[in-house]
């Protein structure tokens, strides 16, 4: 009577024990798989003709690497942007910067190129010298921004997302990554009807971190040709800023925007906010509407990345 007991107890707990064996193999399928459902679509948008399309490709040698000829007490060697940013997309364009001596005429080649999380934005400006606003007693910065309408719906709406390099560019013969700011475009001011800046770092979160849309620059300055040079790498995604940055690129998704640059001088105020100041395609400061439908378009394809990046 007692094995016959034992066997009819037996069986019970092994059924139990498949059953929650069974729901936790459950639960946890269900917690992997909704996520699927809810999160939205990849964004996948047709390419129209005429777009730029930007290129995988990574700068080579690295930002980091040349980062790190900062040491070099006597000055970092050539830099080299067609070879750095080789197997980029190239746009030549000519800035006419109006100061108050005139009119600066500066020959420019901007490169565009972007790996799995990053973009890549190189920039030659020749014959851009030092900053007009510059006295004895301050040096005020150089800049370019690149702006995106994210929504590729021809108008600006925050938060769409822009990104600001500024180089602060004294009278020697070379400066370096390290003079250069990350600025984040935090709102649309609709009295003077241009993006408002932040400085990143100036950004801080709940949790006491700061803003971030840069992830590594370098800049060089040559003083007798008065010749700018930078590479950056900007996040194509930073989640945490998703409130005030719009371009949060997921893997896999291809995405066209309107997007427009800017050359300038910054002024006395602060920031970016001076008169001194181009635009390509063509002038868009001080942003006398939201209009962004005349833009050129820019594609970024995640959809289909190599197996090694070209030139690396």
């Amino acid at each position: 009577m007692e094995s016959n007991t034992s066997k009819h107890q037996i069986i019970p707990k092994r059924i139990l024990l498949f059953i929650i064996l069974f729901l936790i193999l459950g639960i946890s399928l269900f917690l992997i798989v909704l996520p699927k459902f809810l999160s939205p679509p990849l964004r996948i948008d047709s390419i129209p003709s005429g777009a730029y399309v930007v290129p995988w490709m990574q700068p080579n040698p690295s930002i980091s690497i040349l980062k790190q000829y900062q040491s070099n007490p006597y000055g970092p060697p050539p830099f080299n942007i067609d070879s750095v940013m080789a197997n980029s997309l190239k746009l030549s364009m000519t800035f006419n910067i109006t100061v108050s001596s005139g009119s600066r005429v500066i020959p420019s080649t901007v490169y565009l190129g972007h790996g799995e999380d990053y973009l890549y934005v190189g920039g030659e400006f020749r014959g851009m010298g030092l900053n007009p606003n510059n006295d004895a007693n301050t040096t005020l910065a150089n800049y370019m921004s690149i702006f995106f309408d994210v929504e590729d719906n021809g108008t600006l709406s925050f938060p769409e997302a822009g990104s600001q390099i500024v180089v602060f560019v004294y009278n020697d013969t070379w400066t370096t990554n390290g003079l250069y700011e990350d600025l984040l475009w935090t709102d649309y001011d609709n009295v003077l009807q241009r993006p408002s800046w932040i400085r990143a770092e100036d950004y801080t979160f709940p949790d006491a971190t700061h803003g971030i849309t840069l992830a590594n620059g370098f800049a060089e300055y040559d003083n007798p040709t008065g010749t700018l040079t930078f590479v950056i790498a900007r996040y194509l995604r930073y989640p945490a800023l998703d409130k005030i940055n719009a371009l949060q690129m997921q893997p896999g998704e291809r995405w066209v925007m309107g997007f427009a640059l800017e050359l300038g001088f910054g002024g006395s105020g602060g920031g970016s906010m001076s008169n001194n100041v181009d635009g390509w395609p063509r002038t868009i400061y001080p942003f006398l509407s939201s209009d962004s439908s005349w833009w050129p378009k820019l594609a970024i394809d995640l959809t289909n990345p190599p197996a090694t990046y070209p030139g690396v």
